[in-house]
């Protein structure tokens, strides 16, 4: 008797699943409509959130900047001793943006005021001479999170400086406008290359604030010291000496990067 009771309630139970299906009024239709509704609605989202999750907005192609610099000598060299000067550099990303880190390649120069003399004349004319250096090189940045507020990189360099001595003369023409003569009085180039890193801080999206150093190694080289150079009675130069001296630098950028 109760087996046949509990056949007969199975039974209902499979009769009022089957019509509740059937019928697309009753309260288990609308159940499980509402359940696939639902379903439907948070794909969308969820679809739209994994595409994003690794999305770096702000990521740019093209990187411009521009710098003040500071170099010195790690040897302690008097003849390159607290340069100072600026720089530029451009640079393109290599990578995709949605991916967590950017690769920049470009051309990279700096220039690097050594120190000298200057002397006016008795007719105003003034002399000067200044110990210089050029540096040009192509560049590799390495960053990580590019599209974070602060971004760090790491970068390695290779090219050439050139070193040179100038004497400046400025006076003034027929029309009392100032003229200046240039000249190299000597100059010599060395291979280089470095390594180095600092952080870019985002002020915008399309601007950032770039603090960087750099550690350059070159030759050895024969460069003018900027305190032999003397001056004759009459402001003319007499003479100057050269210095055997190592061309590694330590080498200070503060600058802004114009991000397209």
């Amino acid at each position: 008797m109760k087996k046949l009771h509990f056949t007969t309630l199975f039974f209902l139970l499979i009769s009022t699943f089957g019509f509740a299906q059937r019928n697309p009024n009753t309260n288990a239709s609308k159940f499980f409509k509402k359940i696939n509704k639902d379903s439907i609605q948070t794909n969308p989202v969820q679809a739209q959130f994994s595409d994003n999750l690794f999305e770096n907005e702000g990521v740019n192609k093209l990187q411009l900047g521009a710098y003040l610099n500071y170099g010195n000598s790690p040897t302690y060299s008097k003849v390159l001793e607290n340069g100072i000067g600026f720089g530029f550099k451009i640079g393109g990303n290599w990578l995709s943006k949605n991916m967590p880190i950017s690769l920049y390649t470009g051309l990279g120069f700096d220039y690097l005021y050594f120190g000298g003399k200057k002397i006016t004349q008795s007719n105003n004319v003034d002399v000067s001479i200044n110990s210089n250096t050029y540096g040009w090189y192509p560049y590799l940045d390495f960053e990580i999170g590019p599209s974070w507020p602060i971004t760090l990189f790491g970068t390695a360099y290779w090219g050439g400086r050139f070193f040179y001595t100038r004497q400046n003369i400025t006076y003034l023409d027929a029309n009392n406008q100032s003229k200046t003569n240039t000249k190299n009085l000597e100059g010599d180039v060395t291979k280089i290359y470095g390594i180095g890193g600092g952080i870019k801080l985002k002020l915008s999206p399309s601007l950032k604030l770039e603090l960087k150093y750099q550690q350059n190694f070159g030759n050895v080289l024969n460069i003018v010291d900027p305190n032999s150079i003397k001056f004759d009675n009459y402001g003319n130069l007499e003479s100057y000496q050269n210095q055997t001296t190592d061309t590694d630098l330590n080498m200070l950028f503060v600058g802004i990067l114009f991000c397209l």
